[in-house]
This record gives C-alpha cells, structure tokens and sequence, in this order.
C-alpha cells in the first residue's frame, strides 16, 4: 500500500485524481471478492421431485395412474451451529368427505370435512454444537433400516420392500443425536426418542420408544448396519432387530437386509421377520438420449407370525431403469412384482410404469 501512495506522489493533479480513482476502484473489487468468499452461504435450498406411474393388478386386471409422490423440500443453515430441514408432500393432500341429506325429494349437502395431517414429512431443527456432532428435534425419519432411510427418489426399485411390515413407522416425532467419525473407518452411530405413535400423532401413552442404529465401512465399497428399536405400540411390547448390508463394485451394487419383529402383549407373543437381498448393475452411455440402463432384480419374504404355518408371502421385483441425460435427473422406470402368498390367497401381480423426477 505505500508503494501504491509513494507512486501517487509523483503524478500530476489530473493523473492523481484518475489514478486514485482507479486504485479505489480495484480495491473496492477485492474487498467485495474477499467478503462473498469469507461469508458462508446461508441462503435455504430448495429441492423436490415428483413419481408418477402406471399400474395394472393382473389379480383383478384393472390399471390405474397415480401420482405416487409430489415433494418439496428446503433445507439450509441459520449460521455455522444450527440449521433446519422442512419437507411436504402434496399428493397427502386428504380426501374431502362430505354428508348429505335429503329434503323433501333433495339430496341436499349438509357437511364437509377434509384431513390434511399426513402432508407435512420433514420439520426438523438442528444444531451441531461440536464437531462431528448433531443434534435434531422435531420430525424426522426414525433412524432405522437403510432401506427406510433412503429417500423416495433414491430407492432403487417402485415400491419398498416388505421388510416395512416390520420395520417401525418411518417418521415420528422426537430427539435424535448422530455422531460420525471420518478418519480411519468410518463409523456413525444415531440415536433418538420419539412419541412412537408415528408421523404427525401426539404422545398416546405413558412411555417414549427409543431407536439406536450404527454403521461402519470397514473397507471400500462394503457399508454394514446394526439397528434396533424399542418400546410400546397399541398396548403391546416391541423389540425389533435389523441387520443390513450394502456393497458397491464399480457400477454394480448389492444391498440386503433381514429384520425380526417382536411383539409382546399380556396374553401372547409372536415374532414378525422379514429379508431382502437386491442387486442391480448400471450400463452407461456417453453421447445419447439414454446415458444409462439399469436392470435390477430384489428377492424378499415377510413371515407375520412364526407360530403360524402357511403364512408368507415372497415377492420377487424384476426392474429395468433409463436414466436420461437431455432432462436433468429424470428416470423411467419398468417393475414387474411377482408374489408367492403361501396361503393361497390369488397373488396380486403388479406391472408398473413409472417416471421419476428430481430437482
């Protein structure tokens, strides 16, 4: 900066104003470059997507078309400790129930109601008050089965598997901690409490159910998980155990879980289980429409209740994706769901068209 000043000294009048001028200017510049790249950006993320498809029940030969998901999602930070994630989905909308009567050979409306709790998914705050630590409360996805804990636009097949059944309700309201170590092998553990009376629903007993799940990565490429969740729901005990495994080579992927439900009340106790294993590969493509191809393939089985015979059901979803490059984050998607119900019941086969997507 003296140099600067000394080199001003020795200009004429006109020539020091100009170049006064011009050195302000620059300065000016820097100080706005330095400041936008020191300052964290805060501003909210705005992100959604939107999976519409169409089905046909080979159990009853009827098809229909569905908007299965229209989402919308922000998330950002406040500062540097604390933040928020707020999610809906708008096909949650509610059915409008209405009541009518009839007046003297009328039919006349006399009420009408309508349901919108299941529209709000995500309304989580929270805080990282040392490294590597997080703090959540509100409502969030349970942390348990990394099935569950995909995104509706990341799962790799239409629907989800049958290892819902025995699994949790995905969302409640409650406290969570995660805690992640980078260095060496990666490791997360989570941990929260929640009502346990599931998605937008208030405390209905005396006690919180409480959930624990922990990963690890021992090498490239392999991501192992432990979870459990305990607590009450509808007057009965639960103990539920999962166990799940994912495995990435290159652009071929396997993931597999298995889960045991068990629920206790003052008169019986039974166990729920439930496995799946998937594997997919992806065949890419540079220059076209079409950058990817993706077939998959998912076996699973649900049992309800071990004590009884007869009483699974198996499904095996056979799956081919497109990924396509002019439409960014686009996917169409072929399913075909094949069932074994081992009671006898007519099996309801589902082909399903779908297309996914995501900003």
């Amino acid at each position: 900066m003296e140099i600067i000043f000394l080199s001003l000294i020795n200009l004429n009048n006109k020539s020091k104003r100009g170049s006064m001028k011009t050195v302000l200017f620059f300065i000016l510049i820097m100080i706005t470059l330095v400041s936008a790249q020191d300052k964290p950006d805060y501003s909210p993320k705005l992100s959604g997507y939107i999976r519409a498809l169409q089905q046909t029940d080979f159990s009853t030969n009827q098809g229909e078309f569905l908007v299965k998901m229209a989402r919308i999602s922000i998330k950002g930070n406040v500062n540097e400790y604390a933040g928020y994630r707020f999610q809906v989905d708008v096909t949650r909308l509610g059915k409008l129930t209405t009541t009518s009567a009839t007046v003297n050979g009328t039919k006349v409306l006399t009420g009408a109601s309508a349901s919108f709790s299941d529209v709000l998914l995500d309304a989580e705050a929270f805080i990282a008050p040392v490294k590597n630590l997080s703090l959540s409360l509100g409502q969030f996805k349970v942390p348990f089965s990394t099935d569950n804990l995909r995104g509706g636009a990341d799962i790799d097949f239409v629907n989800r598997p049958l290892l819902t059944n025995v699994a949790p309700g995905m969302r409640d309201v409650g406290f969570m901690g995660t805690y992640t170590i980078k260095d060496g092998v990666p490791v997360e553990f989570k941990a929260g409490v929640f009502n346990g009376a599931g998605q937008n629903k208030t405390e209905n007993d005396k006690s919180v159910n409480y959930s624990f799940r922990a990963t690890v990565a021992p090498v490239s490429g392999v991501t192992l998980a432990a979870n459990y969740y305990g607590g009450k729901a509808s007057g009965a005990d639960l103990g539920i155990y999962d166990l799940g495994f994912d495995y990435k080579l290159g652009k071929a992927f396997v993931s597999g879980e298995f889960g045991q439900r068990k629920t206790k009340t003052s008169v019986l106790e039974f166990n729920s289980t439930s496995y799946f294993v998937y594997a997919l590969y992806e065949f890419s493509f540079s220059e076209s429409l079409v950058t990817a191809v993706i077939p998959a393939v998912r076996y699973e089985n649900y049992d309800p209740n071990g004590d009884h015979a007869n009483d699974e059901i198996g499904r095996v979803t056979a799956g081919l994706g497109f990924q396509f490059a002019k439409i960014k984050s686009a996917q169409f998607r072929i399913n075909y769901e094949l069932f074994d119900y081992k009671d006898g019941r007519t099996n309801p086969n589902k082909l399903i068209f779908e297309l996914q997507t995501k900003f």
